[in-house]
């Protein structure tokens, strides 16, 4: 479990995140949602242990800094801009070698298998591959090292359907194996795999709530997008029918049959 107790954080005096105070729990899927600015991503920096809070306190279980550090996983939202190997065997493999793990060969081959892509891609040049398979490689070199949690931050940007299907394909199967942080403005791409949903409104957390208790009114409000399906619920609601804000089609589907 990790705890945010009264988080606060600034650039140059400029106040990003007030008296954030969050749970996140282990083996379950959590997204942040936000308008832009609103400290999405510093928020993550900061469970990552990449940022020090000005006040507050992130607590994580018993451990020194670098035993959390080997626990987190930070995938940023372009991370193929940090490649610098010169083939996928490589790139997976050095996050393995940065923390001293053991049997790299079996665990490079392990990370790729997870993501969905095999051993023809690893003599491969990590800068000619697609943007779906760059994002792949790039959450392989992370998953290499067995990491307890994962942050994403807006992993879904600049790819097409087919690679978003394959990422929320490898997301939902670490589903329960690793604690997720989902930053992302794609809600629908991944909104039935998630346990809790975080809104952050202008730094601040406007609500934690599972996904069935979100206020979607309040995210649309914020500046945020919504799921398809709430927004099909509202349109048969200014209809007459009167139906639950299902936040999935197949959700909405099960209401109007009831």
């Amino acid at each position: 479990m990790i705890v945010l107790k009264n988080v606060s954080f600034s650039y140059g005096g400029l106040d990003v995140l007030k008296k954030c105070s969050l749970q996140f729990e282990s083996g379950e899927t959590h997204l942040i949602i936000g308008s832009t600015a609103a400290g999405k991503t510093t928020l993550g920096l900061l469970i990552a242990q990449l940022l020090k809070p000005d006040r507050g306190r992130v607590v994580f279980p018993r451990g020194n800094i670098k035993d959390i550090r080997r626990e987190m996983g930070f995938l940023f939202q372009f991370p193929e801009d940090l490649f610098f190997n010169e083939t996928v065997y490589e790139e997976i493999a050095y996050g393995a070698k940065r923390h001293h793990i053991k049997n790299i060969e079996e665990r490079v081959h392990s990370a790729i298998e997870m993501v969905g892509l095999n051993d023809d891609f690893f003599m491969k040049s990590p800068f000619n591959l697609s943007e779906g398979e760059k994002r792949l490689v790039a959450l392989a070199s992370i998953l290499v090292w067995d990491p307890s949690w994962i942050i994403l931050d807006e992993p879904f940007s600049g790819l097409d359907w087919q690679a978003r299907e394959r990422l929320v394909k490898t997301i939902k199967e670490l589903k329960g194996e690793v604690g997720i942080i989902l930053i992302s403005h794609h809600i629908d791409d991944i909104i039935e795999y998630v346990n809790q949903v975080i809104l952050l409104v202008e730094g601040e957390i406007a609500f934690a709530s599972p996904p069935d208790e979100v206020d979607w009114d309040m995210v649309f409000e914020s500046g945020c997008d919504i799921p398809y399906g709430v927004k099909m619920a509202k349109r048969l609601r200014d209809n007459g029918i009167d139906v639950s804000l299902e936040y999935s089609i197949p959700r909405l589907i099960q209401a109007l049959k009831k």
